[in-house]
């Protein structure tokens, strides 16, 4: 076990995501999002794994694509039954989609909007920063999920465009 207890970086300063100063990360098996962008935690304190999922996006966003099906599924059935437990899966995917915006853009995810706000990216959804507040601020609600889904579609279409002109400018 390579377990570590790391201070969360300028980069990442969000009391959303991190209540604490630190977190602990088994750099040996790092899940992205357990804890929350374990891959840029461990990149800004110079700690950085073999693979980035930035510089390798392609394998990593279908991790977090599966992923995020498989929440989505959770999330539609609690937010039907109208369960109160929806806020730790909703972080989870608004941590993914976080991931994939910045990740789809060859970049960390950057949770300072100072240094790299999202409408600054060139890969993303119509007013996406602007969505993305909203449903921060209203992580419970279904319509902060139904924004959220409609954000990983519109990603996903964007990312798979960007692929296709860049493998045609490739050949």
């Amino acid at each position: 076990m390579n377990e570590m207890t790391l201070s969360i970086p300028f980069q990442l300063i969000d009391p959303f995501f991190f209540p604490e100063s630190k977190v602990r990360i088994d750099a040996s098996h790092i899940i992205p999002y357990e804890p929350f962008f374990s891959y840029e935690v461990l990149y800004f304190n110079e700690e950085a794994p073999g693979s980035l999922p930035w510089e390798d996006h392609e394998l990593f966003i279908g991790i977090i694509l599966k992923s995020w099906r498989e929440g989505e599924e959770c999330l539609k059935t609690l937010f039907k039954k109208r369960s109160k437990d929806t806020l730790p899966l909703m972080k989870k995917s608004i941590a993914q989609v976080y991931m994939f915006l910045f990740w789809s853009n060859s970049m960390p995810v950057i949770l300072n909007s100072d240094i790299a706000p999202i409408d600054n990216l060139s890969i993303k959804p119509v007013n996406a920063g602007e969505r993305m507040s909203f449903i921060r601020n209203n992580p419970t609600l279904f319509h902060s999920f139904i924004q959220l889904s409609q954000l990983f579609e519109e990603q996903h279409k964007q990312y798979a465009k960007s692929l296709v002109l860049k493998r045609a400018g490739e050949n």
